[in-house]
């Protein structure tokens, strides 16, 4: 494959991601857009796959080249000797082997914790991104597992963006929507959870726990947006799985008495998760691993009180917005929902904080820190 130069190349693992992401949260597509704004000639690299099995498109105007291999990449960036190179995932190869022969490298490892990865692993990625000039890490807590390994300088707490202006701005109309499609009464008390369909997003806890709160709330619905990704970590899943995790949480709605009151309503577009977020009383995540998770801040820019699992980065991002609980007690899990629905004030108040929170984290805000940085590198 013949390719031009370019000054600036993201490595993605893929690219467009594999579930739907509102364009101006969408972590992989901001860099290239600061990158040409700076005036660099910018594409991303990622691998193809059968969802994405196209060598070079363009993806939102700007150029997606995808390679066969992990050599092909690296050899195509060592021939194009770049300005700079921004990786993301740690341990993914490419975004592990760039910093050893581009001249400036910026690496985001979109991690939870170091110690979730084999000991091994860890000791090898740390030594080879060591040499990268900047490391990007979501939250204070993902800082402290690498500024033991890495020159403390080097780390940038940037976080993600929350489209705060677009999901602050929910309407009636839209809520009325969702209540009608879905046969659901103005008086329903509506628990919303947005995820993946993946194990690491602990919904077993989650059914378990609603459950609990329809003895307190006969008339409280669970409703679970989100699919099953088709690639995970540009890796292509199973397409027709003998028993996907869907099929398994259905099941378990059914043993428990509850299937008729538990929605799955699958991948929804940005203006249908407003309407979601409108309609809801309260929204909820257990998750067992989670970096900044933009759910949950969509839901607080939408003014929804949180109830989330106590793990470090959710807790420094939410304190004030949210309660939480251990990510496998589904009981206390039930006592913080049930703490919501009961006390509206409560609810107005972890609402009025989440919104608060979330407008500092304004597309507008990141774009001016990862400019900044990307200057400081370049000068």
């Amino acid at each position: 494959m013949n390719i031009e130069h370019f000054d600036y190349i993201e490595l993605a693992y893929e690219y467009p991601l594999c579930q739907p992401v509102p364009e101006k949260e969408d972590y992989f597509l901001l860099p290239v857009l600061i990158a040409n704004q700076m005036g660099m000639r910018t594409a991303i690299f990622t691998t193809r796959t059968p969802v994405t099995p196209k060598k070079r498109e363009k993806v939102n105007c700007v150029d997606v080249i995808r390679f066969e291999s992990v050599g092909s990449m690296l050899k195509q960036i060592i021939k194009l000797k770049p300005m700079l190179v921004h990786g993301h995932s740690f341990g993914w190869i490419p975004a592990t082997l760039a910093p050893l022969f581009v001249t400036r490298y910026v690496l985001t490892p979109h991690i939870y914790k170091l110690n979730i990865y084999p000991s091994w692993k860890v000791n090898l990625v740390l030594s080879l991104i060591k040499k990268s000039d900047a490391l990007i890490v979501l939250t204070n807590f993902e800082k402290f597992q690498f500024k033991h390994f890495v020159n403390e300088s080097k780390i940038h707490v940037i976080p993600h963006p929350i489209d705060y202006d677009f999901f602050s701005n929910t309407k009636d109309s839209e809520k009325k929507q969702i209540l009608s499609r879905y046969g659901l009464k103005p008086t329903d008390k509506l628990i919303l959870c947005v995820a993946n369909l993946v194990p690491r997003k602990n919904l077993e806890t989650l059914i378990r726990s609603f459950k609990l709160v329809k003895k307190k709330f006969p008339e409280s619905k669970l409703i679970i947006v989100g699919g099953e990704p088709k690639t995970i970590l540009g890796v292509t899943t199973p397409r027709e799985p003998k028993r996907s995790y869907r099929s398994k949480l259905i099941e378990m709605t059914e043993r428990m008495g509850i299937k008729g009151h538990v929605i799955f309503a699958g991948y929804q577009k940005d203006k249908e998760l407003r309407g979601f977020f409108k309609a809801a009383d309260v929204f909820c995540l257990p998750s067992l691993i989670e970096g900044q998770c933009l759910a949950a801040g969509e839901a607080a820019a939408a003014g929804l009180p949180l109830v989330l699992s106590n793990l470090e980065p959710l807790v420094e991002i939410y304190q004030g917005c949210a309660l939480f609980h251990e990510p496998t007690d589904y009981e206390g899990l039930a006592m913080h929902i049930v703490n919501v629905l009961e006390n509206p004030k409560l609810a107005k108040t972890l609402g009025n904080m989440g919104r608060a929170k979330m407008q500092n984290y304004r597309p507008t805000i990141i774009q001016t820190k990862l400019k900044k940085l990307y200057e400081s590198l370049l000068s």
